[in-house]
């Protein structure tokens, strides 16, 4: 049976209250995403393989000039901080719906709806209508932004419940509430950030390349026994952050799963819909770009080279924009803001020609993702009808 990735996935349950700290501001409240970005998790879990496997007392900043470079797992795994292709994969972690037991995704960017409350009906629509058509209503129609369950299809902008601490950093020298001096005025630190509330559930995917298949027993040991000590997120010195893992599922994914995932495409007519933002190098996503993703997913998947797909061509989109950065560990320092295509962001694309090859491509393509910085979990993608 030919394997193109292995999947680990399940719950991550929030312990303490956790701040996944954004670049946003509301005066002076640092905001929280509702969610866990891929790169949040890989860094922690990074950073535990690394302790975990490494050899000397202390591991180097610059890996490259360790002597045990070439054997290093966690060098194998995470390669592109060193010039070499990733082999694993951390997907953006979004909330449990815990009344079905779907999970709450980014809502599409063509989803529209009445804002009537005794009405609420819902448009999935490029162009949608002005005003609501249900009979005695006539309310107006607005973009919904929020979350909807991939399994109900419940609407909720507030997915995870969020609540606010102020704090204040310690002058451990005076014993007493820091303060900053400056131009003569004194300050002081207190400020406040918004975390998510205890006991909250995300779910969480990591894809690892068959090739690395000795080392999925390494990274369950991470996240089952060195990832509730590491936490996530923000303010970990004061208690936040502690997380754990439920209903851990290892799976080596066989070729038919793409078979038959792209026996349910058709790419005369399809959407491609952004589960998490994609970088594009300030882009919008063109069909030449599109088929060369697909391209790299399909020889991803398949262990062969880049097919031959058809044309397509861009009916319609819709999307929203947004600034997104991230840590580094390899420089210890906040990455550069990158400018995304937000999650949600809707294209609507069609072939002139059936394909078996552009149909596995597509299917491929819903785990491989595209753009930049995959490996972190931007770029990922579901293919929907149009209509869906």
């Amino acid at each position: 049976m030919s394997v193109f990735c292995i999947r680990i996935s399940g719950a991550l349950v929030a312990l303490s209250p956790l701040h996944i700290g954004s670049i946003r501001r509301v005066g002076v409240i640092k905001k929280t995403y509702p969610f866990i970005p891929g790169s949040i998790l890989r860094g922690a879990v990074g950073v535990s393989l690394m302790r975990l496997v490494c050899k000397l007392d202390k591991p180097l900043v610059n890996h490259e000039e360790c002597r045990y470079f070439d054997d290093c797992i966690y060098a194998q795994l995470f390669g592109e901080e060193h010039g070499r292709a990733s082999k694993i994969f951390f997907r953006f972690s979004y909330p449990y719906h815990l009344g079905c037991g779907g999970v709450f995704q980014p809502s599409p960017t063509n989803l529209y709806r009445c804002q009537n409350p005794q009405c609420r009906k819902t448009y999935i629509s490029f162009i949608p209508p002005e005003k609501c058509d249900v009979q005695g209503c006539g309310g107006s129609v607005k973009p919904y932004r929020g979350y909807v369950c991939d399994r109900c299809g419940m609407l909720n902008s507030d997915p995870v419940k969020i609540g606010r601490l102020t704090l204040t950093a310690i002058d451990r020298r005076n014993c007493s509430a820091a303060q900053i001096i400056s131009d003569g005025e004194v300050a002081g630190t207190l400020h406040t950030i918004e975390v998510i509330e205890k006991g909250s559930r995300f779910h969480f995917e990591i894809l690892i390349h068959p090739s690395m298949s000795e080392a999925v027993g390494l990274v369950r040991n991470v996240l089952e026994k060195m990832l509730p000590d590491e936490g996530i997120g923000g303010s970990k010195s004061r208690g936040l952050g502690k997380v754990s893992i439920e209903d851990l599922n290892i799976e080596r994914l066989p070729i038919s799963v793409l078979e038959k995932r792209a026996d349910s495409i058709d790419e005369s007519d399809f959407n491609i819909r952004l589960l998490s933002p994609m970088i594009l190098d300030g882009k919008s996503l063109e069909p030449n770009t599109l088929l060369e993703g697909a391209r790299r997913a399909y020889s991803w998947a398949f262990h062969t080279g880049k097919p031959s797909l058809p044309e397509i061509e861009r009916l319609h989109m819709s999307v929203r924009t947004e600034m997104f950065s991230g840590w580094s560990l390899k420089s210890q320092r906040r990455r550069r803001l990158m400018p995304a295509l937000s999650a949600g962001s809707v294209f609507h694309f069609g072939a002139s020609e059936r394909s078996r090859e552009l149909r596995l491509a597509l299917a491929a393509l819903e785990y491989y993702a595209i753009g930049s910085n995959k490996p972190h979990g931007f770029g990922q993608v579901k293919i929907e009808h149009e209509g869906a």
